[in-house]
């Protein structure tokens, strides 16, 4: 069964942001540009079973997720870092990888689509 893309929590995203168009469109360019080559560091520390590394990476990478509204993606990657601290199981913690991973490529066209829609000083600012 395909996911569904995961929702960008509009009401979370102003509320962090007060409303500043500009302030939000700097937090997905941020995001997009320097936040998703840190997904390839946590994907390395799941190939080498780096636990440690893995929950030390999810703890970095936390904050931004929710930074960008994808609250539904914060709360499992918040999850992932606290199930990689605990001595996982390996096929545990990679499916819970695998999981947040399948809906993190299912967000960022949306994050991409919003960031052009907001870059776009004619169109509306929040849903």
């Amino acid at each position: 069964m395909p996911l569904t893309a995961p929702a960008i929590d509009y009401p979370r995203l102003d509320r962090l942001h007060g409303g500043s168009r500009g302030q939000i469109v700097s937090v997905l360019h941020l995001f997009l540009d320097e936040v998703m080559p840190d997904f390839d560091q946590l994907e390395a520390g799941m190939a080498q079973q780096n636990w440690v590394g893995v929950a030390d990476v999810a703890h970095k990478i936390v904050p931004w997720v929710g930074m960008v509204g994808l609250t539904s993606l914060e709360m499992e990657l918040r999850q992932l870092e606290q199930y990689a601290k605990s001595a996982p199981e390996p096929e545990g913690v990679i499916s819970r990888w695998n999981h947040f991973k399948a809906g993190l490529e299912q967000a960022l066209p949306v994050l991409r689509s919003e960031l052009d829609r907001l870059a776009d000083p004619t169109s509306p600012t929040i849903p």
